[in-house]
């Protein structure tokens, strides 16, 4: 009976890790937050999920062992990773977004810039700065040339969850 429950558990531990990176996926692509106040508050909204995926509620266990136990990357990783796969789906796949939100740049070094390089807007306020359109290309732009220019999205997220 107890091996049962068990696997229940490790089921339910998988299920939780996907649904909380499938939601997490997509609303950390836009909302990143740069003030360490928010940054807190969804920190700790990961550390109150790891303690539940392991039905550890004890607030003497660490919660770094948790995360290094169950694989889960650092919430700034994991929001880097699906911005720039969220850039890398609007550069590839969506040319009239591309055109909008992101200029070609005025200059492409041969020697340390690949061909997918793009400009990155001037920016007058710090928020402005750690929004998703100048934060992200600037990231973008720093890739090494064999990871941009890699030709399928699963294989972008692995080479940049691999590199991270």
């Amino acid at each position: 009976m107890k091996r049962r429950h068990m696997t229940i558990l490790e089921k339910f531990a998988i299920l939780e890790k996907i649904e909380s990176n499938f939601e997490s996926k997509y609303a950390s692509s836009i909302w990143d937050p740069h003030l360490l106040f928010f940054y807190n508050s969804v920190e700790s909204i990961q550390n109150r999920a790891a303690r539940f995926i392991v039905c550890n509620c004890s607030r003497t266990y660490s919660v770094s062992s948790i995360n290094t136990h169950l694989h889960l990357p650092d919430l700034s990783v994991r929001r880097k990773i699906a911005r720039l796969c969220l850039f890398y789906k609007i550069y590839f796949t969506n040319p009239d977004i591309k055109c909008d939100l992101f200029a070609l740049p005025s200059y492409v070094s041969s020697r340390i810039d690949h061909k997918f390089k793009v400009e990155v807007p001037s920016c007058r306020t710090k928020l402005y700065f750690n929004s998703f359109v100048p934060k992200t290309p600037s990231e973008w732009s720093h890739l090494p040339a064999l990871i941009a220019s890699i030709p399928a999205p699963s294989l972008f997220r692995t080479a940049i969850s691999n590199s991270s």
